[in-house]
């Protein structure tokens, strides 16, 4: 197991590190941990490999607040309340993907061509984002296990899997964010 603690000053390079050479990562999020990798098919397969994923089962990406701005094609309209839970990394829209100016590879897009896009409101997370672009992301368990709401709910076969592992003590929100789809406009979860 390759594990470093968030706060070590060389937690974000090595994270970098593993995502731009195709790997895979551990990390907390806003809400819960994390299992991630960068828009790479064959580090996409990795991630679902490790996590028991269908290939045919859409994954969420995590993006920056400035990759966002950048890389979205118009302006997001949403009322008070969903802006207010978007910005803050509570909520996971299910938006079209000719939205974005980024190739999404199809194996984590819906049928209908949506892609579900969070900002997670996590310094550390943010910028990674910002170093690698958006993160390939879904809760850091195997498919049908309890969702980890932190570091020791993270269980070692993840762990071992994984490329790196991020280490932290601080408190998550311990529960998964809100899915809201913009085109039915409707809760998903």
């Amino acid at each position: 197991m390759n594990i470093i603690d968030i706060k070590s000053k060389d937690s974000l390079k090595n994270a970098t590190e593993v995502l731009t050479s195709g790997g895979v990562l551990v990390m907390p999020t806003d809400t819960v941990y994390g299992i991630g990798c960068i828009l790479n098919k064959t580090a996409i397969r990795k991630l679902y490999k490790i996590k028991n994923r269908p290939a045919t089962q859409p994954t969420a990406v995590l993006m920056s607040r400035n990759v966002f701005d950048g890389k979205r094609n118009s302006d997001l309209v949403l009322d008070l309340k969903l802006d207010q839970k978007f910005y803050s990394g509570e909520l996971t829209i299910i938006d079209d993907i000719v939205n974005y100016a980024i190739e999404f590879p199809k194996m984590i897009v819906a049928e209908d061509n949506t892609i579900g896009i969070r900002l997670p409101n996590h310094a550390w997370l943010s910028k990674l984002i910002d170093e690698v672009g958006p993160i390939v992301t879904t809760s850091a368990n195997k498919k049908g296990e309890p969702t980890p709401a932190n570091f020791a709910e993270v269980s070692d076969q993840i762990k071992k899997e994984a490329d790196l592992t991020i280490e932290t003590n601080e408190k998550l929100k311990g529960t998964p964010s809100s899915i809201y789809h913009l085109d039915l406009k409707k809760d998903i979860r």
